[in-house]
């Protein structure tokens, strides 16, 4: 879409025109119409090729998009054949939204209780989010959240938000560790307890809100 500035050159654009039309009614010695004429045809192009270079913007913005969202479907497709079993054994989720695919682990598999460390499971997985990813310019943003249970006393960790930023960027680690994925293409960041998909008051609640969400927009 045009940009605000480009937006309000428009209206700039047809102002220029209507002053040119009061300058016209103020000329000596020329008709209205030679005046007219005269004084709005520089204008009157720039209007045109303003109009067309904002056209040819929206379409190129257009067909980039249209492009990141077949990337982003064929990713999705190719992670739900790399991940299949652990998506039936509903330790993973692929979901794809628009440009995006938003892989989600839960931490019940990919933790031991407390801890950042990735199981040998969870790295296995990590390196296949890695592979599908390995070719193209994607962007992944791994996030960590908890549920609200408080950790207990004596933990390595300070409270939820310090293990799930941990945790998150244990998986951030771990898809960078084969080289495939540049870490200028990787974020870590941790949300704790703060954004949970389901009730805390359940262990079954609970457990859907300790994951990690691998974000990754093509």
């Amino acid at each position: 879409t045009p940009t605000e500035a480009e937006e309000q050159d428009l209206p700039q654009l047809l102002q220029k025109t209507l002053n040119a039309v009061e300058r016209a009614k103020s000329a000596a010695g020329k008709s209205d119409q030679e005046v007219m004429f005269g004084g709005l045809e520089g204008t009157l192009a720039q209007l045109a090729q303003a109009t067309a270079e904002l056209t040819q913007q929206a379409q190129a913005q257009a067909e980039n998009q249209k492009q990141s969202v077949d990337e982003a479907k064929k990713a999705a497709d190719e992670l739900k054949i790399a991940l299949s079993q652990e998506i039936d054994q509903g330790l993973v989720a692929v979901e794809q939204d628009e440009d995006k695919v938003i892989v989600t682990v839960g931490a019940g598999g990919a933790f031991a209780s407390g801890s950042a460390d990735l199981t040998p499971e969870a790295i296995e997985i990590m390196q296949r989010i890695a592979g599908v990813n390995a070719e193209n310019d994607s962007e992944i943003t791994v996030s960590g959240h908890t549920d609200n249970v408080p950790l207990i006393f004596g933990s390595r960790y300070r409270d939820n938000w310090d293990l799930a930023a941990a945790r998150s960027a244990s998986v951030v680690q771990s898809l960078a560790a084969d080289g495939v994925i540049t870490d200028n293409r990787l974020e870590a960041i941790s949300y704790g307890e703060s954004r949970p998909v389901d009730s805390n008051d359940t262990a079954v609640g609970r457990g859907k809100n300790r994951r990690i969400e691998i974000e990754i927009n093509y």
